[in-house]
């Protein structure tokens, strides 16, 4: 019986893994309710960084339902607003991408440059909601840092967009499996890729941030 409750204790291996499992499953459920009304899908999105990043600082369980909140209400307005702002060129580029697919004549390369620009506005949005959560600054000095930790790490920045863009290629392109997919993504499967990108750019964002403040100090 002893050897059953240290196996299940929470302090025990096993149920330390179930805490944290725990934690991104109700981030995951929080993040999938709260971007129910679309325009706050950006709020939603750091409030999910921000429960998981705090999982991995902290020593002890945290509550995710208090952490994700206040992740959410912070900065609230400025988030929705960079996230209306990148939903609404990405929409601007998808459109301008149909048009250019129904014309002819040298306007069809026109849309090398829109993909171009999509892409470069994909891998800012991947790194900078995710880095909302954590650090603060004007909208400049957030995309400088979000360029920059993706720009620093090529390779991990190849495989935090596959972890993003394959889930949603999946759910489009394979009708079949598409409620499957939406299942998974409403259990678990944001919190899961929040917690893997988290994993990936935490030391860089710990680098950065010591760089910076010794930067600010030399300046000072």
């Amino acid at each position: 019986m002893n050897i059953i409750g240290g196996f299940l204790g929470n302090d025990s291996t096993f149920g330390r893994l179930m805490t944290k499992a725990g934690t991104i499953i109700a981030a995951n459920v929080l993040f999938a309710v709260c971007s129910i009304p679309v325009v706050t899908i950006g709020a939603a999105w750091k409030a999910l960084y921000h429960t998981i990043f705090s999982m991995l600082e902290a020593e002890d369980a945290i509550n995710p339902f208090t952490t994700f909140w206040q992740g959410f209400r912070k900065n609230f307005i400025r988030t929705t607003l960079y996230w209306i702002a990148f939903a609404g060129i990405m929409i601007l580029g998808y459109i301008d991408l149909q048009v250019c697919r129904q014309v002819s004549g040298g306007i069809r390369y026109f849309s090398a440059g829109v993909i171009a620009v999509m892409l470069v506005l994909l891998v800012i949005a991947l790194y900078l909601f995710p880095l909302l959560s954590v650090s603060t600054g004007n909208v400049t000095e957030m995309v400088k840092k979000a360029l920059f930790l993706a720009m620093n790490r090529p390779l991990k920045l190849v495989v935090i967009v596959m972890l993003h863009v394959i889930p949603v290629a999946l759910y489009c392109l394979d009708e079949a499996n598409r409620p499957t997919y939406a299942f998974i993504g409403a259990f678990f499967g944001f919190g899961l890729i929040a917690l893997i990108t988290a994993k990936l750019i935490i030391s860089q964002i710990r680098k950065y941030s010591e760089s910076q403040i010794l930067t600010d100090r030399k300046a000072a």
